[in-house]
């Protein structure tokens, strides 16, 4: 210890060691606990809580995770499946206790036994209704997007909804109305008999053609729009001379919609209502002679005038 000139002692510093000298406060390091991302332990249920730091599967009701403590708050939840919604499913099973009168225990109580759950049927009637109505919600809005986005089966659409239309009108009484083709065409025709012959509502004209079985004549009837053919009367034979020249005995009729249907004429010079059928709302028609009754001047045939009546659009 040193001295001054009063003899005073004066303390002499002692020097602190490094490692206990005072420090300023620092912020404490969080260790981080390694862990690895596995597989669940159990088959995932739709509601449960999946762990983001080692993807483990909780119940709903945990707030932490069972294998790493991890904190569940922003835990994605497993969702059910789209398609599951659309399966029936049982009711609750209840499960009763009744007393039971075969026995009891040894302190003198009855025993009491399992009541079996009983089927519900207005429980599944109102699941099938709540599922049918979804499906048919779904079925309602895909048919309305395909109508609106794919053309071929909007025209199918409508021409059905036509076809319905005419044939109620045609059920409840509605009367038939004449239809003209705005253009008639022959395959095959005779010199100065051309086809619209057949079309002018003139029976004092006729349409003549010769007939060979490897070329039938062909007549073609365009209409400006669709409609629903459902009679024909058929003058048939030239109107000078009927037996001179042939007459059909068979006819098909084929229609734009690819259907088709055939008549039988009598040999008559009197006129002959045929029904036709499948003619629904097409928008040109093929008549093609099939067969002919011969007649005396060679193979032809001869048709005087063809009438339409239906409906139009």
């Amino acid at each position: 210890m040193a001295t001054s000139t009063d003899d005073v002692p004066v303390p002499v510093p002692v020097p602190v060691p490094e490692e206990i000298r005072e420090k300023a406060p620092q912020t404490a390091r969080v260790r981080a606990v390694a862990v690895t991302r596995t597989a669940p332990t159990h088959r995932l249920q739709p509601g449960d809580l999946v762990c983001g730091t080692c993807s483990e599967g909780n119940p709903s009701t945990r707030r932490f995770c069972s294998r790493c403590g991890a904190s569940l708050v922003e835990a994605a939840k497993v969702k059910e499946p789209w398609w599951r919604r659309f399966v029936p499913r049982r009711g609750p099973r209840v499960v009763q206790l009744d007393p039971g009168t075969g026995g009891a225990k040894a302190d003198g109580r009855p025993t009491a036994h399992l009541a079996r759950s009983r089927f519900d049927p207005k429980f599944v009637l109102r699941q099938v209704y709540r599922k049918g109505r979804v499906l048919g919600a779904v079925a309602v809005l895909c048919a309305g997007l395909l109508y609106g986005v794919y053309p071929p089966f909007r025209d199918a659409v409508d021409g059905r909804a036509q076809s319905l239309k005419s044939r109620v009108a045609n059920t409840i009484g509605s009367d038939l109305s004449p239809i003209h083709a705005v253009s008639m065409t022959a395959n095959v025709s005779e010199r100065g008999y051309p086809a619209l012959n057949a079309a002018d509502e003139l029976l004092s004209t006729y349409w003549l053609a010769p007939w060979s079985a490897s070329k039938e004549p062909t007549l073609t009837f365009e209409f400006a729009h669709h409609v629903t053919l459902e009679k024909l009367i058929l003058h048939s034979g030239a109107s000078n001379a009927y037996i001179q020249d042939g007459r059909p005995s068979e006819l098909r009729l084929v229609y734009s919609d690819g259907e088709s249907s055939t008549i039988v004429p009598q040999d008559t010079s009197q006129a002959q209502t045929f029904t036709i059928s499948h003619a629904e709302l097409i928008t040109s028609m093929q008549l093609q002679v099939g067969a002919v009754y011969p007649g005396g001047s060679g193979s032809d045939v001869a048709v005087a005038e063809i009438e339409l009546f239906g409906l139009t659009t």
